[in-house]
This record gives structure tokens, sequence and C-alpha cells, in this order.
């Protein structure tokens, strides 16, 4: 099959190639412009006889409809030095054999034992037909290879289905040049001549794509988005499939603050942040949507987004500055997640000092990370009836403490305050939202609970 894609590839340059030298030309003639456009017309790739139409310049769309086989295409693949397969995944088409019936392996072994007598060449996409049924072999191991008495077959899981539309878009990235065509050409120069390959090539072999999946088409990569029906997300693209193309809009951002932790940096040998760490990750994860306060690792050094704008998600593109200048110390809010800092965003200033003191617990920031992380997300802490239990007053001064610690602001006078067993004042509302999430005294540690029920 890899010819045919090749054969689709050069064809895709030379229209590329004359696209050029027919703006060249168009540019000293308006004669010539005319034949250009003409001459474009007629290349333009279809499927099915009908060219891709854009909905507002917002898509492109059309059947998937099989056109023409090529008569100077080769007759088949040929098996000769390909290697014996390891494991096969073979699934039903459309819907599942009779589970009262016999075993689907007893179904496709006439097929498979042809198969392997005539060695013909396994790989993905490929259907089977054996007792009034139709199979798809879903992975193979290697890529393609030919059938064995030591080959592992596999036959669970849920039939594959033929998507009747499928989303692409087209993804962007810090490598990728101008973006601003109508996304018409992406159908037309990319996803047809793609997908027309397989129908062109004569042989009984098709696409199955999963909904996620990044497909690397010519000189850009397109990732699936969605997919009907659903789920499930894996099914098989064919001549009924209705394909929308679009480019991937998710904004670039202007500048972007990457820092490393300190202590994960190596110290036995000189490097450079950017160029040994930063550059070849982002170059490895180049569609990556970041956000402010999101973390990576690469090569064992931690990174952080410390600062960005937008705050994201986004991506970096060819025009994002990157800074990666400076150091972060391993504190617990710098090890937070973005999606617990968020939670700790929104309480108090002094609710958030206390839980992120690392001197309240022995065992390091390990133990106390994971206390922060459950505290904030489970509120393992006292029951309404519980927190009523408490002593409540309103404040008119005293020789307890005069300033709340978790708010850190200053008791006054008609303040509703509550008071723990173990004495520590502490406004009403602040220290209710506390005892939602932890047992203990914010201050000593002691146990309300406990010291409650005594």
């Amino acid at each position: 099959m890899e010819e045919y894609r090749e054969a689709q590839r050069q064809k895709w340059l030379q229209a590329q190639q004359e696209k050029q030298n027919q703006a060249a030309t168009s540019a000293t003639s308006s004669n010539a412009a005319a034949s250009s456009s003409s001459t474009s017309a007629k290349e333009t790739p279809t499927i099915g006889g009908t060219a891709a139409s854009s909905s507002n310049g917002a898509s492109s769309s059309t059947t998937t409809s099989s056109s023409a086989a090529s008569s100077t295409q080769p007759s088949g693949a040929s098996s000769g030095n390909l290697p014996n397969l390891k494991r096969v995944h073979i699934l039903p088409v459309g819907t599942a054999p009779d589970a009262n019936g016999p075993p689907r392996l007893q179904l496709l072994a006439p097929e498979l034992r042809r198969k392997r007598t005539d060695k013909e060449p396994i790989k993905a996409g490929l259907y089977m037909r054996s007792s009034g049924l139709t199979f798809i072999v879903i992975s193979a191991e290697p890529a393609e290879g030919i059938l064995c008495p030591e080959t592992d077959y596999f036959v669970d899981g849920d039939p594959v289905l033929n998507f009747e539309k499928v989303q692409f878009i087209c993804l962007r990235d810090f490598e990728s040049g101008d973006m601003n065509q109508d996304p018409t050409c992406l159908f037309q120069e990319y996803i047809s001549p793609y997908f027309r390959s397989l129908q062109d090539s004569n042989q009984d072999i098709t696409t199955i794509i999963q909904v996620g999946e990044i497909l690397k088409i010519f000189d850009l990569e397109f990732q699936v988005m969605c997919a009907e029906p659903s789920p499930p997300d894996m099914g098989i693209v064919d001549a009924n499939t209705m394909v929308y193309v679009d480019w991937d809009s998710t904004p670039e951002f202007e500048k972007i603050h990457i820092v490393p932790f300190q202590d994960t940096l190596p110290n036995a040998y000189q490097f450079d942040v950017f160029s040994d760490y930063l550059k070849p990750y982002l170059t490895k994860s180049k569609h990556k949507r970041f956000g402010l306060n999101e973390q990576f690792t690469y090569q064992g050094v931690q990174f952080k987004v410390v600062c960005c704008d937008p705050q994201g998600p986004a991506r970096i593109g060819r025009n994002t500055t990157i800074y990666c200048e400076g150091v972060l110390h391993p504190s617990l809010r710098n090890l937070l997640p973005p999606e617990v800092l968020e939670q700790l965003s929104h309480l108090p200033p002094g609710l958030q000092m206390l839980l992120l003191n690392t001197e309240a617990l022995a065992g390091g920031y390990e133990e106390r990370l994971t206390e922060v992380q459950e505290m904030l997300s489970h509120r393992r802490g006292l029951t309404d009836e519980a927190i009523n239990r408490v002593q409540r007053f309103t404040w008119s001064g005293g020789p307890e403490e005069v300033q709340c610690m978790v708010c850190l602001s200053a008791f006054e006078q008609g303040d509703e305050v509550r008071k723990l067993p173990c004495n520590h004042v502490f406004h009403a509302t602040c220290i209710d939202e506390w005892l939602r999430r932890c047992t203990d005294c914010p201050i000593c540690k002691a146990n309300v609970e406990r010291g409650v029920r005594q």
C-alpha cells in the first residue's frame, strides 16, 4: 500500500509545484492567469467526481465515494520479504455474530488458513470475509506481515462500525508556515488524496481511525476530533462517510514563561535549559496546549508554566516569545497541579497559608502535598451538625487571640466567632470552611471532633 501513498504524495507535490508556477505566471500575464485557473480547476482532487465545498469558509465536506482505479497500478503487494506476524487483532464489522453460535475464531478459521497457505500480506484495515460474515483487521504486530503457526489471534471486542461523519482539524505548531488558506484546500489537497489512495489501490482494504488519533498526511498533521456514530470511538472511513475538515482554532501565545524546578536540574554536567531540554520537548510535543501553572517533565527535569499571555489553554506558535530564565524551588504552592491551585485561590489568604504550611506535618513535601490535595478535593472534615456543636459567640474583646488566623483579619466588636475545644478562636465563617475540610485545629492540630465529644 505504501507505493500508492507515495504515488499520491508525488501527485500532490507536482500539483503544489504547478500552483507555484501558475502563481508566478499570473503576475505577468492575465491570459496566463486565466489559463492557470482553468488548469487548477481541472486538477483539483475530487472524490466521487465532486470537489469539496466550503460552508462560510469554515469547513469542507463531501462523501468519500470511490473513483476509477488507475490502469497502471500494480496487481498486489509482494509477501516475499514480509516478516511473520506475532499477533493480530480481528473484529466483526457492523454486527456481532450470534452469541449462541460458533466462536469468532472458529468462524474465521477457513479464511485464516487460506491466507496463511497463500502467504497473503496482513495489515490493519484489511477485510476478511468468512462463514458469511465480514471481519476487519484492527491491528497487527509488526504493522504488516504474513500469518504463521506461531501467530496469536485476538478476536475479543465490540464490532467495528462504519462512520457516517468524521471531523478533522489540521493541527498548527510553532514550526508550521502560513495557515490562513481556505480550509477547502485541506480536503482537496490532503484528505481526499489520502483516503482515495486506498480506494484506487484495488485492494480489499480500508482506513480505520480513532477519535483523538493524529494522522500524518503529506507535510501536515490532522487530528480526528469527533465521529458519528459515537460510541465507539474507533470506526471505518468508507465511501459513504461525510468528512469535515478545518484549521485548528486554538489561540497562540504571545509570550510564555516556563521555568524548571531547581532540584530536578542536573549537577554533573553543563547544560543549556532551552536548547537541551525545553526546545526538544516543545518540538516533540508541538501540538500540545498549555495553560497557566501547567507542569511537565522532560528527561528528568520538571518544568512549570509560571506566566503566559493569554492564560490559555493556547499553543506555542511561530510568533510566541518563550522565556525560561530563573528556577523554582519545590514549595507546596509550586508543586500543586493547576486544578488544585484553582480551588486554593478561592479560599481566604490565611486558610491558603495554613493549608500550605509544611511545618505542620512531618514527612516532607510529598506527604503534605497528598494531604492538601485530599483536603481540597474530598472535604474529609466535620459534618455541619458536628461544627454547630462547637462554641459560637459574638466577639466583645477578651484575653483570647485578637486576630483570626484563617483570614488574617483582626476581630472587631460584633463579629461572630467560634472557640474550639483547644481555646483557639476564629471567625465563625472562616473556621467553618476549614472544619469542613479538616477535623483538626489549624494552629495546634488538636482533634476538634474528639474535643467536642469530651
